[in-house]
């Protein structure tokens, strides 16, 4: 997985960093940090888009994706809506 950082400025005083990693062909995650918002991400697999709430534990789970239960992460991308509630 390759993973770029790019700070994007809005306006003077308002910016925010994504994260892009690069998981496989058609498939990219984006990590959107604000200082004082909780993160969000956007996993992008072909020209859909699945937005979730990124935590800890999501972290985690991307981390290990190539050890982890392919049901581990169906069961967090399910969970979207809530985490963003």
């Amino acid at each position: 997985m390759i993973t770029q950082m790019q700070i994007v400025e809005v306006e003077p005083g308002y910016s925010y960093v994504v994260e892009r990693t690069r998981i496989m062909d058609q498939v990219h995650l984006e990590v959107f940090r604000q200082p004082g918002y909780p993160d969000d991400a956007i996993l992008y697999i072909g020209e859909n888009e699945v937005l979730f709430a990124w935590n800890e534990e999501v972290a985690k789970l991307f981390s290990e994706l190539n050890t982890c239960e392919p049901t581990e992460l169906i069961y967090f991308l399910a969970q979207a809506p809530k985490l963003l509630a």
